[in-house]
Parts: structure tokens; C-alpha cells; sequence
């Protein structure tokens, strides 16, 4: 869970580096004591979440699309990824997501909503108005105030809520890069480069 909740609403690259920086830190720390010999790296959606058929996405692909595999209307919620400790994935990881890219389709996304096992939201991100297209960072990229963490034995699922109806056929791809790292056990994916 993060300490200060929201998006901040200036991005440049110093405060991505930071919260980068910051994510890192917070999942080490995290890991320290549950996870030997840790290492992070980025989020690849393929190894470190599963999904939940309600998107095109396959659960496999290292790409981040999130396109419903229905049409929805605006104020509804699609649940597009599953973080899952005990049969999925992210046993024995850490997961720190510090902001919000929009690759396609980001003007249709209101919120990204963060649920807990229990079902409870934790944290609500503001990512209205991400547009690929933009000139500067700050209109393709939401950064938060404080990175949104899952823990090793930690459940939970990421919803993406829609500011106005969507479907599919006519609107073309839903994808928002998560930014954040994973940390898990040094050789598990990543090895030492020497």
C-alpha cells in the first residue's frame, strides 16, 4: 500500500527518475527478509501478472493491453490484471507500480482502481486526460505519490474504470504501460551480467 494516495499533477523526468527510485527502494525493503538475494527489474506483464478474460490480452504476451474483450459503458470497470500469490504469478515477488504511460487508447480510462484480497480499493489513481499523441510527458504520463505496492504473499487485482462507453470493433486498442518494477530472487529471471 502506498503513504500518500492520488497522481501528482506535474511529470517531468526528474520526478519519474525519483519515483522510479523510490519503487525500487520501497520493493527491496519489501522483499528484505521474505526474498534471498533480491534483484529488480521492470514489470513484464507476461511473467508478472495474470489476467482475467476480461480483456484480449492473453496473459502470456509481454505487452501491456488491457482492451476489453467487450464493450463497455462509461462509469463501468474492467478487471485487467490479477496479482495472485498463491496460484498465479507473483509468488515470491514484489510488485511497485510508481505511474501510468498511455501507449493507445488512454482517453477512454477515468481511474485505475487497486483492490486488495479482501475487495477493498486501496488507492484510486486519476489518469483522466492521458493522451499518446501529447507533446510533453506530462499528457501521456500519471505518475503517483507514492508507488502502489503488492508484497510477496500479497493478493489483489488492478481495475481500469471508463470515462465513456468503449467498444472494441470501433475504438481500436486499450494499452497503459504500467511503470513500476518487480523484484524477485536474483536467477529467477534475471542473472548477474559479469
Amino acid at each position: 500500500m502506498s503513504d500518500k494516495a492520488g497522481t501528482l499533477d506535474y511529470v517531468n523526468d526528474d520526478v519519474t527518475s525519483s519515483r522510479q527510485t523510490q519503487a525500487t527502494q520501497a520493493a527491496l525493503d519489501a522483499a528484505n527478509g521474505s526474498i534471498s538475494n533480491p534483484i529488480s527489474r521492470d514489470i513484464l506483464p507476461g511473467i508478472d501478472l495474470d489476467d482475467f478474460e476480461d480483456t484480449e490480452w492473453d496473459g502470456e504476451t509481454d505487452i501491456f493491453l488491457q482492451t476489453p474483450s467487450a464493450a463497455v459503458d462509461a462509469g463501468d470497470t474492467v478487471q485487467v490484471y490479477e496479482i495472485d500469490s498463491d496460484t498465479g504469478k507473483q509468488d515470491d515477488r514484489v510488485l511497485a507500480i510508481y505511474g501510468f504511460e498511455a501507449v493507445a487508447g488512454g482517453e477512454y480510462i477515468d481511474l485505475i482502481l487497486f483492490r486488495g484480497s479482501d475487495g477493498q480499493i486501496f488507492e484510486r489513481a486519476q489518469v483522466q486526460g492521458l493522451d499518446e499523441s501529447g507533446d510533453v510527458q506530462v499528457d501521456r504520463q500519471s505518475i503517483l505519490r507514492s508507488p502502489v505496492k503488492f508484497d510477496p504473499q500479497d493478493n489483489g487485482e488492478i481495475e481500469f474504470l471508463y470515462g465513456e462507453g468503449y467498444d472494441p470493433e470501433e475504438d481500436g486498442p486499450v494499452q497503459i504501460k504500467l511503470l513500476g518494477v518487480t523484484v524477485e530472487k536474483r536467477g529467477r529471471r534475471i542473472g548477474n551480467r559479469n
